[in-house]
This record gives structure tokens, sequence and C-alpha cells, in this order.
């Protein structure tokens, strides 16, 4: 009994400072108690006491605690080094367990951009919940590229040329950018037929790239002055499905409303240029059992519709 005891009482120290360094790790990494509290999804109060009880069980302090931002004191600076690196130890060994085993389960994270996921991820997420029911999936619909080691995420799906190095990448399709317009914009406008009619035209630019003032079409660069700029993929396809104008969009963000006759494309045969849809995970990581079933899911799901890889 006293045996059990002493057990249990080491073993409640141990979790209490793995649970302080997990927080004072994530205090370092988000700037701040509170936005460390929204990472872990627990209350600030807990974060700050389990960083306290840190301090208190070293004596040393660790942070300086401003009014604005959360800074480590240099004794932080060297002692968060080595806990990120013991995190991400333990983070690889659970999932090398986690790789042992042949059934998928567990909570995925998985990040996407906005209106991927709302096309291409979450219709077919019933089909996937109900093949393998001990999985839960937390869905990031992120507008930028998320850290995967540093925020938690099994893998990221992203739209580029090429994807950052130091990761692991498996091609899933291609993404090809596309002019589109409404039948009704075209029937009052009429149809361009040459690259150079374009700049002619209302058209919508997406703003964070070059796209939004420059479309390059068949080898050419035409000039074109956007009547809307947006930073939001889910906001071009609605603006091409109002009648705003001619739009350059992902082909992936369109499908559907191609197919039903919503959009009609533009230009067909004018050379334009094109990505890759990519599923990321970080390389310190072995690929588990339900991150290997979801981007099979998701690969398959892509070249029923047409979407190559």
């Amino acid at each position: 009994m006293l045996l059990d005891r002493a057990f249990a009482s080491t073993n409640n120290a141990a979790m209490a400072a793995f649970a302080g360094i997990e927080a004072f790790v994530c205090v370092v990494e988000a700037g701040s108690v509170t936005a460390a509290a929204e990472r872990l999804q627990t209350a600030k109060s807990s974060v700050s006491e389990a960083v306290r009880a840190l301090e208190e069980r070293l004596g040393v302090r660790l942070l300086d605690r401003g009014t604005r931002r959360v800074q480590p004191t240099e004794v932080g600076r060297v002692f968060y080094a080595r806990c990120r690196k013991l995190l991400d130890e333990a983070a690889a060994a659970r999932l090398e367990a986690q790789s042992l085993q042949e059934t998928p389960v567990g909570r995925l994270r998985v990040a996407a951009p906005e209106c991927f996921a709302a096309r291409h991820l979450v219709p077919g997420l019933a089909s996937f919940l109900a093949a393998h029911p001990a999985i839960e999936i937390e869905l990031s619909e992120a507008a930028g590229a998320v850290r995967l080691v540093e925020d938690g995420f099994d893998l990221a799906i992203r739209v580029v040329e090429e994807p950052a190095p130091g990761l692991v990448v498996r091609r899933l399709a291609t993404s090809r950018v596309i002019i589109v317009a409404s039948p009704g914009y075209l029937a009052q406008q009429g149809e361009p037929v040459t690259p150079s009619e374009v700049a002619r035209h209302r058209c919508v630019g997406f703003a964070p790239l070059s796209w939004r003032d420059t479309w390059r079409l068949g080898g050419a660069a035409v000039a074109v002055r956007p009547v809307l700029l947006t930073d939001n993929t889910e906001s071009l396809r609605a603006a091409a499905l109002a009648g705003v104008g001619l739009a350059a969009v992902p082909d992936w963000s369109v499908t559907d409303a191609l197919a039903a006759g919503l959009l009609q494309r533009v230009l067909p045969d004018a050379e334009t240029p094109s990505s890759g849809i990519f599923a990321v995970y970080p390389t310190n990581r072995l690929m588990a059992p339900k991150v290997r079933a979801f981007v099979d899911h998701v690969a398959a799901g892509l070249r029923a519709r047409g979407l190559a890889a």
C-alpha cells in the first residue's frame, strides 16, 4: 500500500512537471498566456499555474511577463530549446506507437484552405468516419500555412507550386488556374476569343497572387484592372457566380458549378499556370494509420472528381 502511494505520488509529480513544460513551451511560442490557453484548449489560469509551479520546482524565473507580450528570460531561452526537443520526441514516440497498430484511431488534426475544405474535404467526411469510427477529426480552415509541429497538426493540405523543405509530401492532384464567368455575364458582355480581349472585360482578381492584375494566358501577360479584388477563394467563386465579371480561379473551386452549367470556362485552350495539391506532414513523425487512411481517402475523392495528380 505504501509502495502504491509512493508510486502514485511520483507519477503525479512527473505528470505535473510535463504539463508545466508543455504550458511553458506553448506560452513562448504563442507569445502570451491567453494565446497559449487557446491553443491548449484550457483555462488561462491553468496555464499560468502550471508555468509558475514549474518555475518554483526549478527555482528559476523562466518568463518575463510584460503587459502585452510574455518573453523567455535568458535562462528560459536555454530551457525552451531543451523542452522543445523533449516535446518533439514525445510526439514522435506517440506517433510511432500509433503506427504499430493496424486500426486507425485517435484525433486527427488537419489544416486546409477554407474553400478547398468546403468543396473537397467536408463532403466526404461522413463516409470516412463511417469507415473509421475510432477517428475524430479537428479541421482548421486556415487562411495561411500553419506550423505543423509547433501547432500540433498531423497533416496539412497545401495548394502551392512547391512545398516547403523539411516536410514529407504526397502530391494528390493538380490545381490549374482557369478563367470562368457566368452565362448571364457572357450573354451581356460577349465572350473573349483571344487573350488580349480579356482586358476590356470586368474582371475579379485574387489579391494574394500576381494574378490580381496580370493574367498569364497562352504565354501572354494580359494586364487587367479588376473591379473587385478579394483574398478569399470562396468570395472569388461567389463573384463569378453572381456575374460580376471574368474570374481567374483554381479549377478545383468550381468543378461543381461548371458541371451544373452555373459557370462557363472562357478561353479553355489558352495555357494557364498550375500548381500542386499536396498532403504534407513533418519529417520527424511516422505516418500513423489515421493519417495514411485520411490521405488515401482524400486522394481517391479528388480522382473521382476528375482532378488528376
